[in-house]
C-alpha cells in the first residue's frame, strides 16, 4: 500500500466518489426511464434474474444486497410491468421461483445499450483509457477490502 500525501483528505476522496456515483446513477436512471421505461434499480434486478435463471426472492436479495421485503416489492413491480413471472417452487412450497418474462431479454439488451452509451458520454469523454483502467482497479480493490462483494480476479 502506498502512503497518501498529507494534503489529500480522505473525506474529500469519499465525497468525490459518492457524488460521482450519484451523478452517474442519475444520468443512467434518466436514460433508462426515457428509453425502456425501467428505472436503474429495477434494471439491476433484471440483470440478476438473467444471470441466475429461475431463482427465489432470497437469491435476488442477496445479489442486490437488499432486504427480502424490499426485493419482494421490487419483483412485484417487475411482475406488474410484465418483465418477470412467479411460479410455485417445486422444491419448496413456501417460496416462488422468479423467471424473466419472454419480453425481458429484448428490454435488457436495449437497456444495456443505453447504459453503455451513457457511460461513454460521461466516462470516455472525460477520462483516458489508462485512467479508467486505474479507476476500475482502485474500485475493485476497495470493494474487496470492504467485503461488499466477492469479485473474480
Amino acid at each position: 500500500m502506498t502512503t497518501r500525501p498529507d494534503d489529500v483528505s480522505l473525506y474529500d476522496v469519499f465525497f468525490d466518489l459518492t457524488r460521482a456515483e450519484m451523478h452517474l446513477w442519475d444520468h443512467i436512471d434518466d436514460a433508462l426511464r426515457a428509453e425502456i421505461d425501467v428505472p436503474l434499480g429495477r434494471f439491476e434486478a433484471l440483470l440478476v434474474l438473467r444471470r441466475l435463471g429461475p431463482c427465489r426472492i432470497l437469491d435476488v436479495s442477496r445479489e442486490l444486497a437488499l432486504t427480502v421485503g424490499g426485493t419482494s416489492k421490487l419483483i412485484d413491480k417487475l411482475e406488474t410491468t410484465g418483465l418477470c413471472l412467479r411460479a410455485p417452487n417445486p422444491d419448496d412450497r413456501r417460496s416462488s421461483l422468479i423467471t424473466l418474462a419472454e419480453t425481458a431479454p429484448a428490454v435488457i439488451d436495449r437497456g444495456e445499450a443505453v447504459i453503455e452509451t451513457t457511460l461513454r458520454s460521461h466516462l470516455d469523454a472525460h477520462l483516458t483509457a489508462d485512467e479508467i483502467t486505474a479507476l476500475r482497479g482502485a474500485l475493485r480493490a476497495l470493494r474487496r477490502a470492504t467485503n461488499e462483494s466477492s469479485l473474480p480476479e
